[in-house]
């Protein structure tokens, strides 16, 4: 009886080690693979758009499948790659250009952001001067251009940004409800303007109306608080998908697109 009780004993010590190991496997399998697995959707245009949609995650086992027409842009633990259509491919394979150590996409996702834009000017065969439309330098700056709805990281910290600043200009925030008007002003040569938070207050589902001098209509913006700052472009694109930011969504691909080279597009 004691023999038996020893080799029970001896049994459940073996098993228990075996499961110890079975689930440590797993666990690691599990972070590993699912953190290196997931490829997300970021963009999707043409005839198939609606199959892959964004924010769609897909294992590396995934195949892909376009047809004329069709792009699919999708933020991988690689970089990101564009898919074009007609054609099938892997989720897993091909060619994605690394965007998540730069110093300039760091820049553009914090939420300390660059302290200027900058105008920029191309010569053409070292004649003709053109001048560059500047672009937003920072994702979570307001663009006076635009509505929908803006993904606020930080409440007291949101900046108005203009893209015209060479001279002074001003904008007029309405709040809808009962028609009060808070005015900001931007000296000559700045594109940035703190939100005026005490007078127009930022909170989870807030709207607003806003009005640059330099614009030809008001612009509606709906403001979504993140309970949580995102840390990385992974979670940064999933959030902006999950909360409807569209308009910082677009942005943030522009980005991703412009830090990569033409190398990292698929075509079928």
């Amino acid at each position: 009886m004691h023999l038996d009780n020893h080799k029970t004993a001896t049994s459940k010590k073996s098993i228990s080690r075996a499961g110890k190991a079975i689930l440590g496997t797993i666990l690691l399998m599990g972070l590993g693979g699912t953190a290196m697995a997931q490829n997300m959707v970021i963009r999707s245009t043409g005839p198939s758009s609606s199959a892959y949609p964004a924010g769609k995650k897909m294992a590396n086992t995934a195949k892909i499948t376009l047809t004329n027409q069709d792009s699919v842009t999708i933020l991988t633990k690689g970089g990101t790659r564009v898919l074009k259509g007609p054609g099938t491919f892997s989720a897993a394979s091909g060619k994605a250009q690394a965007t998540g150590a730069t110093t300039r996409l760091a820049s553009f996702i914090s939420n300390r952001g660059s302290g200027r834009a900058r105008t920029g000017a191309v010569r053409s065969a070292g004649v003709t001067t053109v001048e560059v439309t500047p672009t937003n330098p920072n994702l979570w700056y307001l663009d006076v251009r635009k509505g929908g709805k803006f993904c606020v990281a930080d409440a007291e910290r949101v900046v108005l940004w203009r893209p015209d600043y060479t001279g002074s200009a001003t904008a007029s925030i309405i709040e809808p409800a009962n028609g009060g008007v808070t005015q900001v002003v931007w000296g000559q040569g700045n594109p940035l303007k703190a939100w005026p938070r005490e007078a127009a207050p930022i909170t989870n589902g807030a709207s607003y109306r806003v009005l640059a001098s330099n614009t030809p209509n008001a612009v509606a913006v709906d403001f979504v608080v993140l309970s949580t700052n995102p840390e990385d472009v992974d979670q940064t694109a999933e959030v902006l998908i999950e909360n409807g930011c569209q308009g910082q969504l677009d942005l943030l691909v522009e980005k991703l697109e412009g830090e990569s080279s033409s190398s990292n597009t698929d075509q079928g």
